[in-house]
Parts: structure tokens; C-alpha cells; sequence
């Protein structure tokens, strides 16, 4: 089970609960900025670690809530890839798939 804690908008901290050091700090401020998005979408990441335990992870920008899944529901809309500067980025995390649509949670 994931623990999640939300730092402040587009900022998470996530673990895996009973997995020790599993804990990520996510930032999806530096992509929403780099690419100057607006309204409401979601941005989807393969989730760092624990290995063994990772998951989808899925920013939604709607409700600015975060949610970790083990499956990416099918769903109509467009989805786009996003990539920070790899040798730059100094956040996770700093590649998406960026998804404008509908996506049941």
C-alpha cells in the first residue's frame, strides 16, 4: 500500500508502506511549467520505487490529488509524452504521459 502526503500543489511525498527508504518526493511543478500547461488534465508516471512494489502514479490536476495504481484505465482523450532536460532535471518526475481527458480512478 502506498502512503501519500500532500506537500503543497503539484507536490507529493509517497512510500511504500512497510518497505524502508522507499519514500519519493514528487514535484510536477517543473513539467506543468517547462510546457505551460493549464486546465484540467493528468500526468502519469512510472513511479520510482520501491522495486518490487512500483506502481502508475497519476497527478490530477482537477482536484491537485494524486493517485497510485497498479493498472492505467483505457480511456478516450489525448495522451502526449513530456520530457524535462534529462541532464538538467533535478526533480521527479521529469518524464509523463500527459493526458487530456477522461480517466476513471
Amino acid at each position: 500500500m502506498k502512503i501519500i502526503n500532500k506537500q503543497d500543489r503539484g507536490k507529493f511525498a509517497i512510500a511504500t508502506e512497510s518497505v524502508p527508504e522507499s519514500e519519493i518526493n514528487l514535484d510536477f511543478n517543473p513539467l506543468i511549467n517547462q510546457f505551460e500547461l493549464t486546465g484540467d488534465y493528468y500526468l502519469i508516471h512510472w513511479q520510482a520505487r520501491a522495486k518490487g512494489y512500483r506502481q502508475w502514479g497519476i497527478y490530477r490536476t482537477c482536484d491537485d490529488s494524486y493517485h497510485s495504481r497498479l493498472k492505467i484505465p483505457m480511456a478516450y482523450g489525448g495522451w502526449s509524452t513530456l520530457q524535462l532536460e534529462d541532464a538538467t532535471a533535478t526533480t521527479l518526475p521529469s518524464a509523463v504521459l500527459f493526458f487530456k481527458g477522461s480517466l476513471k480512478l
